[in-house]
């Protein structure tokens, strides 16, 4: 069983703009580095509504602070993904002016550069709301959901090249992920409260299912990187269920967080934790050891506003087989989290 494990903040970031996207680079010789995204809505001199964004990298010390390294200026982000393209750390990012950017992250004598490498526009009248890669290494597509309710995919080999695109959903697309077991296979969530599943070697004409499970907006979904065929996702209804993806017709087991649930993420370190970021609620960490009765173990609630972004940071794998039971319960202690929130503009770890 897994220990009551405390939450401690180590540190609080003003990121000026409004945050609400955080990813931990998951390469083992960048794992030090934490890419957060911020959206902040401004006006023009003529009053129209502008989309501001900015991505923030941030470099973690031996004393368990951050410390801000690069700055890049973009239109406002939604949504962003790490990814491994020959053994070089890759982000790509979502934005409000329809576009996907990808930057790289190289070593120059010991300290990280970012530089952008590729992007692609797939409607400038859109928002590009969510992405994700068809892998976690040398992934060929990437999958973007838009405010139009489209579904993009894109081949991301050598460069970023549209390959097609269909309505998936009857209001915004709000989230797309792939099947971390099956790169032909993703799934959508969209404002229509409807999950979706689509077989990429098919037109896509018709989803593989259609769920209405969720009583309101679907707006995240992550598979269990451990464990084929698990799937949660998340809600504006409050309400995270877990799937086996084999059997769609209902879902295995729920749990109610309080808040919408725009973010979710299964650890890289422990099988089956989960963590949600709940809006109106604060983020919570939640055991999944029971596909049956997953339980809330531990919530945070530091932040002021809406609970946006999460991400665990990747810690050094154990081999000893023995060792890696001790790091279930050892939770408080072997993992570190970053967290972000929208109008408070705060960053935390």
């Amino acid at each position: 069983p897994i220990m009551e494990p405390q939450w401690h903040t180590l540190q609080q970031i003003d990121t000026e703009y409004s945050a609400d996207s955080v990813e931990w680079c998951p390469h083992q010789a960048f794992d030090n580095i934490v890419a957060c995204g911020t959206y902040q809505l401004a006006k023009d001199d003529e009053g129209a509504n502008l989309r501001l964004g900015r991505v923030l990298f941030y470099q973690l010390q031996d004393d368990h602070q951050l410390i801000e390294h690069t700055r890049i200026d973009t239109p406002a982000i939604l949504d962003m993904k790490w990814h491994c393209q020959q053994n070089i750390p890759v982000i790509a990012l979502a934005d409000a002016a329809g576009c996907i950017s990808l930057y790289s992250i190289s070593n120059d004598e010991g300290a990280f550069s970012v530089s952008r490498t590729n992007n692609c526009c797939i409607d400038s009248s859109a928002l590009a709301l969510s992405l994700d890669w068809s892998s976690l290494c040398n992934a060929d597509r990437i999958v973007v959901s838009d405010s139009t309710g489209k579904l993009n995919v894109l081949q991301a080999t050598p460069t970023l090249i549209a390959d097609r695109r269909w309505l998936a959903h009857d209001y915004e697309a709000w989230i797309a992920a792939f099947d971390r077991w099956n790169g032909n296979i993703l799934y959508s969530g969209g404002d229509d409260c409807k999950l979706k599943g689509w077989d990429l070697r098919t037109e896509c004409s018709n989803p593989l299912f259609t769920s209405k499970r969720h009583t309101m907006g679907v707006c995240s979904i992550h598979c269990n990187p451990y464990r084929d065929y698990i799937m949660a996702t998340g809600s504006y209804d409050e309400n995270i269920l877990i799937w086996d993806t084999r059997h769609m017709i209902k879902p295995l087991s729920g749990v109610e967080v309080g808040g919408g649930v725009w973010r979710l993420k299964w650890s890289p370190n422990i099988p089956n934790i989960l963590l949600a970021a709940c809006m109106h609620n604060g983020f919570s960490i939640i055991n999944v050891e029971n596909d049956n009765d997953p339980t809330i173990i531990v919530s945070y609630m530091k932040h002021d506003s809406l609970a946006y972004g999460c991400d665990w940071k990747v810690m050094k794998k154990i081999s000893d087989p023995e060792q890696s039971s001790k790091l279930c319960n050892n939770l408080k202690h072997d993992q570190m989290i970053a967290t972000c929130s929208f109008y408070d503009h705060c960053l935390q770890l």
